[in-house]
C-alpha cells in the first residue's frame, strides 16, 4: 500500500493535544481536498475530485463507508499500537521541567544586548496583542523558562527588546552508549512588525556546537503555542554538555515572546 506524509495542522480533533504539547499521531485517508493526478495514479479514483466527495454531506453515511480503507487503516492503527505498547521505554538521562531551580545561568557569555524579555524561570503571566503572545500556562507545573514572566499594562511592557537574550543549562553528562535524544516544548510568539531577524534557537555546547531548532520570526502574527521539538545527541555521546537557548528581537521595535518547557534528554 502506498502512503504519504500530511501535516498536522490543528484542524481536528488533535488539535488541542498539539497546542498542550503532548504527540499526536495516526492515518488519513483524505476529507473534501481534491485529488490530483498523481494521488489518483499512486490510489485510484478521479483526478479533480474530492478524496470524499460525501465529506460533511447529507450522504456521508454509513452506506458511504469504503471496506477497503477502513481494513487497511484498522490494521496500520493495530500495528502503531503493538508496536508502542511493546516497545522498552527511554530511560531519563537528565530533565528539566523547572518547577524548581537547577542552575541555569542568563547570559552566560556576557553578550547579550536585550533591556527587556530576559529569560528567566518564573510563573509566566499571560498577554494579548491579536491573539495569545506570552502563555499564561506551562506544558506542566506551574513554570517554565520565560522571556520575562511579567505581563504589564500592555503586551510589549516585558517582552523582548533591543536584541538577544540567552540562557544556558547546568553541565549535563551524558552516557557513552546511546541512542540519545533531546526533545523539549517551545512556542514563539510575534506580532506582524516581526521579520526573519527575530528567532528562538536552542543549541547544544560540547566539544562542537549544533542547532538543534531554529524558529526564525516572520512579518505576520503568530500566535503562542506549545509544540515540541526534538533532535539527536548521540553525537555527543560520552561528553559533558550544555543546552544554550537564545531568543532575539532584531526587528526593531516588534513585540517578541517566548517560552520553553519540559527539556528532556533519554536514551
Amino acid at each position: 500500500m502506498q502512503t504519504r506524509g500530511t501535516d498536522f495542522d490543528g484542524r481536528s480533533d488533535y488539535g488541542p493535544f498539539i497546542a498542550a504539547g503532548i504527540p499526536a499521531g495516526g492515518t488519513f485517508t483524505g476529507a473534501e481536498g481534491i485529488k490530483t493526478s498523481a494521488q489518483a495514479a499512486l490510489w485510484g479514483g478521479t483526478a479533480g475530485q474530492a478524496f470524499d466527495v460525501c465529506y460533511h454531506r447529507s450522504c456521508d453515511t454509513t452506506a458511504n463507508i469504503n471496506d477497503t480503507a477502513l481494513n487497511r487503516n484498522a490494521d496500520a492503527i493495530a500495528y502503531a499500537v503493538w508496536t508502542v505498547a511493546t516497545a522498552v521505554p527511554p530511560v531519563v538521562v537528565w530533565q528539566d521541567t523547572f518547577e524548581t531551580a537547577t542552575g541555569w545561568t542568563a547570559n552566560p557569555n556576557g553578550t547579550d544586548t536585550a533591556a527587556t524579555g530576559l529569560w528567566e524561570r518564573g510563573d509566566p503571566q499571560a498577554t494579548t496583542s491579536s491573539g495569545a503572545k506570552q502563555l499564561g500556562t506551562t506544558v506542566s507545573g506551574t513554570n517554565d523558562l520565560v522571556t520575562g514572566r511579567l505581563a504589564g499594562s500592555s503586551a510589549g511592557d516585558h517582552d523582548i527588546d533591543g536584541g538577544v537574550t540567552s540562557i544556558q543549562s547546568p553541565p549535563i553528562t551524558l552516557p557513552s552508549a546511546g541512542p540519545l535524544n533531546l526533545s523539549l516544548s517551545y512556542y514563539l510568539a510575534h506580532g506582524s512588525n516581526s521579520s526573519s531577524a527575530d528567532y528562538l534557537r536552542v543549541r547544544v555546547v560540547g566539544s562542537t556546537t549544533t542547532t538543534v531548532l531554529d524558529q526564525p520570526g516572520a512579518a505576520t502574527n503568530r500566535n503562542g503555542a506549545w509544540t515540541t521539538a526534538s533532535a539527536s545527541l548521540n553525537a555527543y555521546a560520552g561528553q559533558t554538555v550544555r543546552i544554550l537557548i537564545d531568543a532575539a528581537d532584531a526587528s526593531g521595535a516588534s513585540l517578541v515572546e517566548a517560552g520553553v518547557d519540559d527539556v528532556t534528554i533519554t536514551r
